[in-house]
């Protein structure tokens, strides 16, 4: 199949799932991306440019070569003067999509699973943050977001619903990310490390913690209070097995060395054991079972990792803020698409008697395109 096919597929199918969500004409012009007729015609046009250049991973050159002929005769700099100006409309875009898929949050009493990865552009350039939350029973993104990576996690920064148990890991272990996800009406099950919080008991004094550590392997199950939080949470700690305590023990030492730091005997000991705060009741999860449903975070962190080494998404091209950003959310809407795709495999069981639409169609060419437009880059690359 000839690059140019792979080409017209992926973005034919891109741009039949975003026309069902929004008016691509409207919301171009809206968001400045699309202003006045000229070289690029329309706002497909212009999605296409902006898919050659990031899921197809070509230069600005490359793309504009692409361009000629099917789009239209731009020079290198044409092209990244139209993309640096299409962020703030691939954000509505991206959003609009996330909104429109089936059940916008967790079923009720269903994971959500909340967490961050860093980008790197190429140089000096500003880093990036990608925002999820994940949904396990669909098995994709459920919310994404992008921000500069100097914005720190937090729980409020995706959409959260009603009757979810939210599970974080340490870098959210704040007050204020808590207290987002109860005044949300979910719970909350979080890591922490030994210092992430000040723990209290019922009486308002601190907490021992490593006065209340288990010396078996069974875990144990403490009600603690937190300053500004009106309602007691519970902390499960368990112990980790004999060979991954001294793993993340030898991790601790290792760290501590690297930074030219002193290590706190207190953080060698908190290493080999897995701390959680939870607002689940007893009677709800025990202690066995809240460990349990906060292994299941490794899905999140799986997707982030498929993003980076199966969609290139840290493959940053350039550190210029606007063109990366347009490039990023791109590929934040590819992936949100191939969840799609992914979801209609698992619900649609094979059927002798039924035949494939032609949105169902369009998504499968989309999955076709994106596995295979990084091989063509590769194939034929860009010229000097």
């Amino acid at each position: 199949m000839s690059t140019t096919s792979l080409y017209d597929g992926t973005w034919r199918s891109v741009i039949s799932r975003l026309s069902a969500v929004c008016d691509l004409e409207a919301t171009a012009r809206e968001f400045k991306a699309f202003e006045r007729r000229g070289k690029v015609a329309d706002a497909v046009s212009l999605l296409r440019l902006i898919l050659m250049y990031s899921v197809g991973q070509l230069s600005l050159r490359a793309t504009a070569a692409a361009a000629c002929g099917t789009i239209a005769t731009l020079s290198d700099k044409a092209v990244e003067g139209r993309l640096r100006k299409s962020g703030d409309w691939l954000e509505h875009l991206l959003q609009a999509l996330l909104r429109t898929r089936a059940g916008a949050g967790a079923p009720l009493g269903g994971l959500a699973l909340i967490d961050s990865s860093v980008i790197k552009p190429p140089g000096a350039g500003g880093q990036w943050r990608v925002h999820a939350r994940y949904d396990p029973a669909r098995g994709g993104f459920a919310d994404l977001r992008l921000t500069p990576a100097r914005t720190a996690e937090a729980t409020a920064l995706t959409r959260l619903g009603a009757g979810q148990t939210v599970i974080t890991d340490r870098g959210y272990a704040r007050v204020r990310n808590i207290e987002a996800v109860l005044e949300a009406g979910s719970h909350v099950l979080t890591r922490i490390g030994w210092r992430s919080l000040a723990l209290l008991d019922a009486s308002g004094r601190p907490f021992d913690l490593f006065a209340r550590l288990p010396r078996g392997m069974a875990a144990v199950d403490h009600v603690v209070h937190l300053k500004g939080l009106t309602q007691p949470l519970r902390l499960v700690v368990q112990r980790l097995p004999q060979e991954k305590m001294a793993r993340a023990m030898q991790r601790a030492r290792r760290k501590s060395e690297r930074n030219c730091s002193t290590l706190d005997p207190r953080t060698e000991q908190a290493a080999g054991y897995l701390m959680l705060l939870t607002s689940l009741s007893a009677a709800a999860a025990p202690p066995a079972r809240v460990a349990e449903m906060y292994r299941a975070r490794w899905q999140v962190e799986l997707s982030f990792k498929r993003l980076k080494t199966l969609g290139g998404i840290d493959r940053l091209p350039s550190a210029d803020p606007r063109l990366a950003r347009t490039w990023l959310l791109a590929h934040l809407i590819v992936a949100v698409l191939n969840d799609e795709l992914a979801g209609q495999i698992i619900d649609s069981p094979p059927s002798a008697k039924s035949s494939p639409d032609v949105n169902d169609l369009a998504v499968a060419s989309l999955a076709d395109g994106t596995m295979h437009l990084a091989a063509c880059h590769h194939a034929h690359p860009s010229p000097p």
